[in-house]
């Protein structure tokens, strides 16, 4: 599909490792060819710059992205299962954990209620440097940035400067006009206590779906009304339970949820909703 010096197609990736690909994916994003669609959870889409490129490609230069060899495991799997994407930005996306992970402590909260593992992607690919930049990544609110994003913003802006980084074209902080759609209608879908299957049908999502679109809500801090869906779901007693494991556990993995409560037998979608209930309610 795209072509540079030594590589005619996708169909030779093989030939190539991850670093490499990661790398790639950078340049192109940079380059203009692809973006990052904030509102799909981090899908690339080909601009038209790119449809362009395809009917007249050319030779790039690709600069590797620098490897952190010391990174830890992801504190959460890769978005459950449901192709979220990967930070551009390996180096500043761990950098970017371990300082969430400092703030955690200074305010007594689990790491990933200060910001989930898809808003640390998004600001290593985007490189916000300003409040308003940040808000642009998915789950951040306006009160989220104001209340913690001081540091992050620093950082950020600290590593564009020490490694002379180009941040991606104005188009990639734009704000995605469905994004705040999807936010109202399913706002208004769960004030009336619609079920769960019937919003997901309306809008041709899965559950799973809905489920990452209402987490991303909840991230940002704005509150949902699923009391009657959790309800249908989990008793009371296992509702307790849950929230009393995701007080106190430094990932907010589901997998790792799953082995850690395996005598209870809960399913994802179980854990998936509940966790939502808890960023809405400690969250912010």
């Amino acid at each position: 599909m795209f072509r540079h010096e030594g590589l005619s197609c996708f169909g030779a990736g093989k030939d190539h490792d991850a670093h490499f690909w990661n790398s790639l994916i950078r340049q192109m994003i940079l380059e203009g060819l692809v973006r990052k669609d904030i509102e799909e959870y981090g899908v690339l889409k080909v601009t038209d710059k790119g449809i362009d490129f395809t009917k007249k490609p050319k030779s790039f230069t690709i600069v590797l992205n620098n490897k952190f060899e010391d990174a830890v495991g992801d504190d959460e799997e890769a978005g459950d299962g449901n192709g979220e994407g990967a930070a551009a930005d390996d180096k500043l996306f761990e950098m970017l954990k371990e300082l969430r992970q400092k703030q955690a402590k200074k305010v007594n909260l689990v790491p990933w209620v200060i910001f989930l593992e898809t808003s640390l992607q998004d600001m290593a690919t985007l490189y916000p440097t300003t409040l308003q930049e940040l808000e642009k990544c998915q789950g951040v609110s306006g009160a989220k940035a104001r209340r913690y994003g001081k540091p992050f913003i620093e950082l950020i802006a600290r590593y564009v400067e020490e490694n002379n980084i180009v941040k991606p074209d104005d188009f990639v902080m734009k704000s995605v006009v469905n994004k705040s759609g999807n936010k109202v209608y399913i706002i208004q879908q769960t004030d009336k206590k619609i079920p769960l299957e019937t919003i997901a049908k309306n809008k041709g999502w899965k559950i799973s779906e809905l489920l990452e679109e209402m987490e991303t809500i909840a991230a940002s801090g704005t509150k949902l009304n699923l009391g009657y869906a959790i309800d249908e779901m989990l008793d009371e007693a296992d509702q307790e339970e849950i929230i009393e494991y995701f007080k106190t556990c430094e990932t907010s993995s589901l997998d790792v949820a799953q082995q850690e409560l395996a005598e209870f037998d809960f399913n994802w979608e179980q854990l998936k909703i509940m966790r939502i209930k808890f960023l809405a309610e400690y969250g912010m």
